[in-house]
Formats: structure tokens, C-alpha cells, sequence
């Protein structure tokens, strides 16, 4: 998703597998806003840079995984062949 090789994507599935793997789950309460939470605790925890322009971008590609991961509530739901999005420092870019 952040431009590094492909080898992920190519032994571990497509993003239909990623967001499969987290499909089902219903509801999840406040679950996103905690893990995201944790993911900026983590980026201090690292010693990551405090610039703030990283830190938005590294923050938004976040916020973006977990509202694409929270929005397929129910198994099913995931449609096939998705094919893993990039999200440069800008925002997403278009799915493939």
C-alpha cells in the first residue's frame, strides 16, 4: 500500500484476503478509534520522525485502513479480486 515491493501482495493475497480476514465481525464499538490511537502511540513509541507532514500522511493512510477494514461488517460482504490500493502521501490513490 505504501510503495513497497510486492512480495505481500504476492504470497499473501489480494486485498479482498486482507479485508476478508476482518469481515464478519459485526459492530465493533469504538474498536478503530482505539487502534488508531494505539498506531500514533506506537509511531511515538518508535522514535518515528515528528515531522508533520509524515505524521499526518502516516496518520491518514491509518484512519483510511481502518474505515476500509471496519466498512465490511459481515462475511460475504468483501468483493473478489480487489486489488491492493496505494496510498502515497497525498491520500489513497484510486483502487486499481
Amino acid at each position: 500500500m505504501l510503495g513497497g515491493p510486492p512480495a505481500f501482495s504476492r504470497d499473501c493475497g489480494d486485498q479482498s484476503t486482507l479485508l476478508d480476514m476482518h469481515a464478519g465481525n459485526g459492530d465493533m464499538g469504538d474498536l478503530g478509534e482505539r487502534f488508531l490511537r494505539c498506531f500514533v502511540e506506537a509511531m511515538d513509541d518508535a522514535h518515528l520522525s515528528e515531522d508533520p507532514a509524515f505524521r499526518a500522511a502516516m496518520r491518514g493512510y491509518m484512519r483510511w485502513a481502518v474505515d476500509d477494514v471496519l466498512s465490511y461488517r459481515e462475511k460475504g460482504d468483501v468483493p473478489l479480486g480487489m486489488a491492493v490500493p496505494r496510498y502515497g502521501w497525498d491520500g489513497p490513490a484510486a483502487r486499481p
